[in-house]
């Protein structure tokens, strides 16, 4: 990565280290890194980012040997993962995915912001706010239960992601909570600081509550509260239904994250 741009090398960095982040979130997850690739088993056997995934931290391990230690670390057919890969650098190990039968699940721009996002005041009743308890760790993951089953991921299987939620309190975390009048969460955005770069991750509202803008004043504020604590750069991979209000944010794209399977 060292003939990327600068903030774009840093950005490549983050996905790899919100994977350790979730490891620390899924204890009984196991997580093996070494010589520039990172594997990871987490709490349930579906082939996910966060759950059962790889991501070569090194365009010089060869495809061959990635493959090969995903079989043995993995185990084979009974426990399928997703392998992800950056259009910067993974060229050769997605002709090698395909080669062995995988297919792109998924083709995600990958965006970055470099400077603060401008913001407008939320019109009432929705106020916006910052998780700092366990009350508001639990409104966050039933957000997300509920709005990414649109992207299909089931409701069901969302806590699994965040068994140990005291840990998501943790000084490297940020949530952004949009609620109504009641004080009820209804949208959310996760910052997750990774050295000079900050990532955002599960973005979502509830179905019920889609088309008031509470997604993106989630990631307008996450996004500043990040440049507040020193990042040079904020990330994500924007979802299809996220791309059109990352980019009218400001946010813009720098490369292309896909997610293959079998």
């Amino acid at each position: 990565m060292n003939s990327l741009p600068p903030l774009e090398a840093l950005a490549e960095l983050n996905l790899a280290a919100v994977a350790r982040i979730h490891r620390q979130w899924q204890p009984a997850a196991t997580v093996e890194e070494a010589d520039g690739l990172l594997l990871m088993k987490g709490t349930v056997p579906i082939p996910a980012p966060f759950q059962n995934c790889l991501i070569r931290t090194s365009s010089a391990l060869p495809p061959a040997t990635v493959l090969e230690r995903a079989k043995a670390f993995f185990g084979g057919s009974a426990n399928p993962y997703a392998a992800m890969t950056s259009s910067l650098r993974d060229a050769d190990l997605e002709h090698a995915l395909l080669a062995e039968g995988f297919t792109r699940q998924a083709d995600l721009p990958s965006m970055l912001a470099d400077a603060p996002l401008a913001t407008s005041a939320l019109p009432a009743p929705w106020q916006l706010k910052v998780a700092r308890d366990a009350a508001d760790i639990q409104a966050f993951v039933k957000v997300c239960a509920q709005a990414y089953e649109s992207l299909g991921l089931p409701g069901f299987l969302t806590p699994s992601y965040f068994v140990d939620q005291a840990a998501m309190l943790a000084p490297d975390t940020t949530i952004v909570l949009a609620c109504n009048a009641k004080g009820e969460a209804v949208a959310a955005t996760m910052a997750l600081h990774t050295g000079e770069v900050a990532g955002l991750y599960w973005v979502g509202t509830l179905p019920e509550a889609r088309g008031a803008g509470l997604a993106a004043a989630c990631t307008a504020l996450a996004t500043n509260l990040a440049f507040e604590r020193g990042a040079k750069a904020v990330t994500l991979q924007a979802s299809h239904m996220g791309e059109a209000i990352y980019r009218k944010l400001g946010y813009r794209e720098y490369a292309r994250t896909s997610r293959w399977s079998k």
